[in-house]
């Protein structure tokens, strides 16, 4: 799944990334960048991002396990 648009619009003061689902703002920098830099600061959100879903996934995947009695509370493994 994509957070960030992958439009970069020139016309904007400054920088800008917008959702990619709804385009509402995200982050506004003050700094302007150049595309190559926009769109290395664009992956490097999507890599924090995608980690944080990815986390959440083990944790809600630990949680459904010891509902179904696969593992112990507690248990770790």
């Amino acid at each position: 799944m994509t957070l960030v648009g992958r439009k970069f619009d020139r016309k904007e003061t400054g920088t800008v990334f917008r959702h990619a689902r709804n385009g509402k703002i995200l982050c506004r920098l003050d700094a302007r960048l150049n595309t190559d830099d926009w769109n290395m600061l664009q992956v490097l959100i999507g890599l924090v991002y995608n980690a944080g879903v990815i986390e959440g996934d083990k944790q809600r995947v630990k949680v459904m396990r010891e509902a179904l009695g696969f593992e112990e509370a507690g248990d770790g493994g």
